[in-house]
């Protein structure tokens, strides 16, 4: 992702109810439940988490999980979800930034790879 990408404080402060009637429980459960199976009980990375739309959730579903985010104030939102032990977060792009550890999943969901706009950026 490119600078040009990043959520502003307006976009973060509405993103969650932007979204709410598109990506609702009925939509959630099933892709955490999915991605919980994918994990088999190891840790997860979620690349562009956001306001942690399905890594909160995962999390609480007993898998831990941590992520990359480029904006700010996207994870200023998801700190009012949970704290940084419950759910770490590196500050960067995810194409180029990363994570120590090691995990047993890796995921990105919904649109995100429709932030790589340039071929540079999805290589």
């Amino acid at each position: 992702m490119t600078s040009s990408d990043v959520y502003s404080e307006q976009d973060a402060a509405t993103y969650d109810d932007d979204l709410a009637s598109e990506f609702g429980p009925s939509v959630i459960g099933p892709a955490v439940d999915y991605l919980r199976d994918l994990a088999e009980d190891g840790p997860a990375l979620e690349f562009a988490v956001g306001t942690g739309r399905i890594g909160v959730p995962l999390a609480a579903a007993g898998v831990s999980v941590s992520g990359i985010e480029l904006s700010e104030p996207m994870i200023a939102r998801l700190r009012r979800k949970v704290d940084e032990q419950t759910l770490p977060v590196v500050l960067g792009d995810m194409a180029t930034t990363t994570v120590p550890g090691e995990f047993s999943l890796v995921y990105l969901v919904f649109n995100t790879l429709s932030n790589l706009r340039t071929q540079a950026e999805q290589v």
